[in-house]
């Protein structure tokens, strides 16, 4: 398949991606799969799609590989197989590389990943770039990073860290994704500083829709995105209204990525949590609007 990174380099429009996690049960995957069927995301003009890792290092990441595999080999779309520092060694990660290209997977989005605990320490991959270093020294993978426009959660400084993008380009990174945001602004005041710095690799905006107060709480806890007082307003409006509360966040999602899309950004990357209603009302949408502006 396509490395990503050449992907934004040589389409004219901006790049279209979203992101999937493999259930925990089998009935799961079958319910996934038949929700990718009805998509059909190359249809839908979907670059890429990204498959999430387990959550602190944990569970079966088989899972992430084969439908990763899955993707490529009945969508003819390029999956970004997700890999992260918690619990690896580097001989787990040679393992897992080795794995990862026998199933004809080229692009890796590497993550320092959840830490399971507030005392767990990895002394082989404390940081994303340490990750990034190693496969990119014993691989031909295509490298995708997070960036955080915000500031990562775990960091007191709020706001990007252009000193830990640096690093993470500099070990190898090849594009970024950033995490999802409420605010647009918050989005362009990092592009400032992304231009200020001399960074051009490709950054594709993150954009989750919000479906329910519970959702969007869990989600900015474990994130730290800030909330505009629209958005607070309107999850009030309909807290109690779980339909009109979803129509209002895809709404809302849509008019982010409205103002994004008109002014210029590299690409745009839905966080779907794998919800089949959020990718059949939005790529459509989404794809068209791409479609009809003249880049």
């Amino acid at each position: 398949m396509t490395k990503i990174s050449e992907i934004y380099h040589t389409k004219s429009s901006p790049v279209l991606s979203f992101e999937i996690f493999p259930p925990k049960k089998e009935s799961g995957i079958t319910s996934l799969y038949q929700t990718l069927d009805e998509v059909n995301p190359q249809k839908m003009g979907v670059d890429y799609i990204s498959v999430t890792y387990g959550a602190g290092g944990s569970g079966d990441n088989t899972m992430t590989r084969d439908l990763a595999q899955y993707i490529q080999t009945h969508f003819g779309v390029t999956a970004l197989h997700h890999l992260t520092g918690v619990n690896q060694t580097p001989e787990s990660l040679r393992h897992n590389l080795a794995k990862i290209k026998q199933a004809g997977i080229e692009n890796i989005l590497a993550l320092r990943g959840d830490l399971p605990d507030s005392d767990y320490v990895n002394a082989d991959y404390p940081y994303a770039k340490d990750l990034i270093c190693d496969i990119k020294q014993a691989s031909t993978f295509n490298i995708g990073a997070a960036i955080y426009p915000e500031g990562h959660v775990d960091n007191p400084i709020t706001g990007i860290s252009v000193a830990g993008i640096k690093e993470k380009i500099a070990s190898g990174t090849d594009f970024l994704i950033s995490q999802f945001f409420f605010e647009n602004d918050v989005y362009y005041h990092m592009q400032e500083a992304l231009k200020n710095n001399y960074i051009k690799v490709p950054v594709s905006a993150g954009v989750m829709p919000i479906i329910s107060k519970a959702q969007v709480e869990r989600m900015t806890y474990m994130i730290g995105s800030s909330l505009p007082a629209r958005l607070v307003k309107m999850i009030h409006k309909y807290e109690n209204n779980s339909d009109d509360l979803k129509k209002a966040g895809i709404e809302y999602a849509l008019e982010q990525i409205q103002d994004l899309l008109d002014h210029g950004v590299d690409g745009i990357h839905l966080y779907a949590m794998n919800r089949p209603n959020v990718l059949k009302s939005m790529l459509p949408i989404i794809n068209q609007e791409i479609a009809s502006k003249h880049f």
